[in-house]
Parts: structure tokens; sequence; C-alpha cells
């Protein structure tokens, strides 16, 4: 398949074969075709939104190292489904972090900066998370509710001219998931982690869990189904349920979370975990 005369085969796009050094502004803008990008080191710079609104886009590996100037403004914005962003001097817990930034961390210095990858980086990715974290949801709310019709998007991906993705109540809930869902990415891949964002993320947690706030830091964890059981540890741990509870977080789970109820009754029976199977 060619887009803009860039040969995609089977999802992969190979920038090595376009001898081109820039990448031009929008040029894959909202180009659903692409999953997986390869980025020579001969590519100097990525334009605005480049890649924006690739729905499917999944992987996007630089065979060079990182360096500044690479990244122009919002080059993924509204890839959603981004995992990484990987570069030659860089391993995969931070091209997981990078592809994080891209989108659900929408920081742009975190993509450019020259100390990508190093404990100075991650403290600055922490300053951005507790920024979002201690955002203000009734403000989210009111934003939200005063947006007009033809500021939503109804493909569910917002767009950098400032759509939002869906209905209001869908964007709200969207945005809560989101806080949670980075929280919970933090606790699992601690590196670098200092105990003061620890605490903040796990106020989030308690503030938000089953029964108590929006309740988003328990039914966000069922939208990373290749995270759900480990995240479920985390969320427990934080916020130590009794049985009555466990109980009722259970039968509140969605059918396809089947295993996920289970999990949650097991830890609910204890040593008669058939006994109350069988109830």
């Amino acid at each position: 398949m060619n887009v803009n005369g860039y040969e995609i085969v089977d999802g992969v796009l190979d920038l090595g074969k376009t001898g081109l050094s820039v990448i031009e502004d929008k040029a894959f803008w909202s180009e659903k075709t692409v999953r997986y990008v390869i980025v020579p080191d001969t590519i100097e710079h990525i334009g605005d939104w480049a890649f924006a609104k690739c729905a499917n886009l999944l992987s996007v590996k630089f065979l060079g190292p990182h360096r500044p100037g690479l990244f122009g403004k919002d080059v993924f914005k509204g890839c959603e489904r981004l995992k990484e962003i990987s570069f030659s001097d860089h391993d995969e817990v931070t091209a997981s972090y990078m592809a994080l930034c891209a989108d659900q961390l929408p920081y742009d210095h975190l993509l450019r900066g020259d100390d990508a990858g190093k404990k100075s980086w991650y403290a600055k990715w922490d300053i951005c998370l507790v920024e979002t974290l201690k955002s203000d949801d009734e403000k989210v709310r009111v934003n939200a509710a005063l947006c007009g019709e033809e500021d939503i998007s109804y493909d569910g991906i917002g767009s950098v001219d400032g759509e939002m993705p869906g209905e209001t109540g869908d964007f709200v809930q969207k945005e809560e998931f989101r806080k949670c869902s980075l929280g919970y990415f933090r606790l699992s891949h601690d590196r670098f982690l200092e105990d003061t964002t620890r605490a903040v993320i796990t106020d989030h947690i308690r503030n938000n869990m089953f029964g108590c706030g929006s309740g988003s830091s328990f039914y966000s964890i069922f939208e990373e189904q290749e995270e759900t059981i480990s995240y479920l540890r985390i969320y427990l741990d934080i916020t130590k349920p009794d049985r009555n509870t466990l109980l009722a977080m259970a039968e509140s789970v969605k059918a396809k979370d089947v295993f996920a109820a289970s999990y949650l009754i097991k830890e609910a029976a204890g040593e008669d975990t058939l006994g109350l199977l069988m109830l």
C-alpha cells in the first residue's frame, strides 16, 4: 500500500527505504493501516502531528540513539494503542515510558529531552504524572459540559485542534481511567520511583476505589486487558478491602472479565474458596 509516496507493507512502515532526512508535518495523519514504524538514524526530524491519530500504531523503533530536535509537536497525539518508542540506547522499560508520554502523558518535552532514560528524566516524568493526578476532575467536568457539540470527536480519538474523544460523560470517564492507568503502570515499573510520588499515586487509588469517589481506580483496571490481574493485585494491596467488599466487587465485574471475578472471589474466600464459589 502506498500512502503519500511511502510504502506500507503488512502494517509496517520502513522509513529507511524513503531516502529522506525529514518527515513532513501530518505525513501520516490518521493513517489507520500503520502498525509498526522503523526509523533509520538518517532521519533528522519528524514534523508536527506526523503520526497523529494513527489509531492502530503499536510500535515505533528508532535504529539510532535518542537525540534532541528529533520530534516536532504532538507527533503521536491520539495514538492510544502505542506501546513502545524504542531507541538503540534505551531498554524496553524506557521504551514503554516514552510511548506513554507521547499520548497518555502528553508532555512533549519528555520526548525531546536530552536526558531521556536517565534518573533525571524519570524524575521529570513523575512531576508530570503528579501534576496529572492532582488536576481538578471537577474542572474537567465543567469544561467538558461547556464544550460545544462541534468539539466532540465521534471516532473516539480527540484531534489536535481541540476535539474531545466521544460524548462528554465518556470523555470525563476516559480522563479518570487514564490517570489511574498511568498510576498503576508507574507502580508496576517503579524504576527511580521516589516515596513521595508513590504516596501521591496510592492516595489517588484510595480516593477513587470501589464505592468511593468515582470508583475509577477499580473500574479502570478492566480497560487494561493485558495487565488486569497484576493491576488488581496492586489495587488490593493498597486498598485492603474486606470480604463483603471483595464479593461486591466480583459481582460488579463484567462477564468478559471472568478471571478477575474468580480472583476476587478466591481472595474473599481465603481457605474456603470452593464453598464460596458454590454459593
